[in-house]
């Protein structure tokens, strides 16, 4: 099953990283054959493949590598709402937009590592249909309160990106690094941050033409069946 979602849909470019496979089976990487050498060799093209991921996410030309265009626009115009939103409140820290969008890059990928190298397990599935219900849920959320004047609810959508929250670190925990479950963390403390929901949603907001682009990504992303 994909996670076809904008946090959880994506491609990992891995040419590099069987490569990397293929040298250690065949002995260039100093292992035995056998199954014991195949395991290990296993172990180490998914090191390689984290190690690329670290190198390409920084920039954005890595992210499209890694991306699919209409995700890639989606998290581009989250991060726009979520840079302006902070340049323009002294109770948002500036620095954030920029580790929100990377730690959302760096989760899904890794997420999807997990899957290409079937380390998901019949009892993450119940997982993976949380996230994507959860994420539905604040899609939708987001589209209503943009288009429907005066319906914005901050307590609902803060407990629906909680219910995200809760997800995610369900299935993460058990396969990823407290780094990882931080990055979680990071991810929805700035999302959920009622200073940021004020100014992406209040009455009056400056950074509505930009929500409407991000509206217009979900819209297409729902359309599609991604959400």
């Amino acid at each position: 099953m994909e996670l076809q979602s904008w946090l959880l849909y994506h491609l990992v470019a891995v040419t590099d990283c069987n490569q990397v496979m293929q040298s250690a089976a065949t002995g260039g990487g100093g292992f035995s054959a056998g199954s014991s050498g195949s395991s290990r060799a296993r172990d180490l093209g998914l090191r390689a493949q984290k190690k690329i991921l670290g190198r390409v996410v920084s920039t954005g030309a890595g992210r499209s590598l890694l991306i699919d265009d209409a995700t890639t626009s989606l998290l581009d115009n989250l991060y726009r709402l979520a840079e302006r939103a902070a340049k323009n409140n002294p109770a948002l820290d500036r620095k954030q937009p920029e580790k929100v969008l990377k730690n959302i890059v760096k989760l899904s990928i890794k997420i999807g590592l997990l899957q290409r190298n079937q380390q998901l397990g019949a009892s993450d599935e119940p997982k993976i249909v949380e996230i994507r219900a959860a994420l539905r849920a604040v899609a939708m959320a987001v589209v209503s309160f943009h288009e429907l004047e005066f319906s914005f609810d901050n307590s609902y959508l803060t407990r629906s990106l909680e219910r995200c929250r809760t997800a995610v670190q369900s299935l993460i925990k058990v396969h990823l690094t407290d780094k990882s479950q931080d990055r979680c963390d990071q991810v929805f403390d700035f999302l959920t941050h009622p200073e940021f929901l004020e100014a992406v949603f209040g009455q009056n907001s400056e950074l509505r033409p930009t929500l409407e682009l991000l509206v217009s990504d979900i819209n297409k992303a729902l359309d599609a069946g991604h959400l």
